[in-house]
């Protein structure tokens, strides 16, 4: 797949929102890498010298773009970094009532998970494995709360059929929580998967996005993780 193929997907799946910076910058190298592909001549003809080069710099390119796309990336650059204090939301629980995050400040850790929700089955998958740390996590007081673009009617089909049986599932067809937090893109955009732990004092401790094509994350790496954030 091209990042223009992922562009069109994505202006034609969201368009009413912008791309995110991301995409928008490996589509810029993208078509750096076309152009310069289109415009490559040979003064004497195709030598092998000539033509290995060639290919070495598309080699290089194409590894550094790859790169950049497939890591998973701290946030330190991030709108909302590690340090930062959680700015606070009140959400539907797709479980009944609401959930309001400042509520938990001086009683649990809460991580959260920003995903695309039902039109992302990785997400799905997540939400779902993540129940295999409910032990752990419950040792470590943590609270595993995933809020999704989706709406609570939209849910709760999908949590009857599978969904997680530990922690909190949130509706957020408003982007309320996504504009506040900003997963990976800027303004609520979609095609994201971003990791936030929130300590018992209100404070961002780590912070990791994946996507857009990274898009699951092993429970031993999460756990691994969160652990090391909290230092126990």
């Amino acid at each position: 797949m091209s990042y223009a193929a992922l562009s069109q997907h994505f202006d034609t799946k969201h368009h009413n929102a912008q791309r995110p910076h991301e995409l928008e910058r490996q589509l810029a190298a993208e078509k750096e890498l076309d152009t310069y592909k289109a415009t490559v001549h040979y003064a004497q003809g195709p030598s092998k010298t000539k033509l290995a080069v060639f290919l070495l710099i598309l080699i290089i390119a194409a590894g550094v773009i790859g790169y950049v796309a497939l890591t998973p990336r701290e946030a330190g650059g991030s709108i909302l970094g590690v340090g930062s204090t959680a700015p606070n939301f009140t959400l539907q629980d797709v479980a009944g009532g609401t959930f309001t995050l400042s509520d938990y400040q001086g009683k649990s850790n809460v991580l959260l998970l920003f995903n695309e929700g039902l039109s992302c089955q990785p997400c799905l998958q997540q939400m779902h494995d993540l129940d295999g740390l409910n032990a752990q996590f419950s040792r470590m007081n943590v609270l595993v709360v995933s809020v999704t673009p989706n709406s609570v009617d939209q849910l709760r089909s999908w949590m009857g059929a599978g969904g997680p049986q530990h922690g909190k599932v949130l509706a957020d067809p408003g982007e309320v929580a996504f504009n506040l937090y900003h997963p990976v893109g800027t303004g609520g955009s979609m095609m994201t998967h971003t990791f936030i732990l929130i300590n018992k004092a209100g404070m961002v401790i780590w912070r990791q996005d994946y996507g857009p094509n990274s898009m699951y994350v092993q429970n031993t790496d999460l756990l691994a993780a969160v652990t090391k954030a909290l230092g126990t």
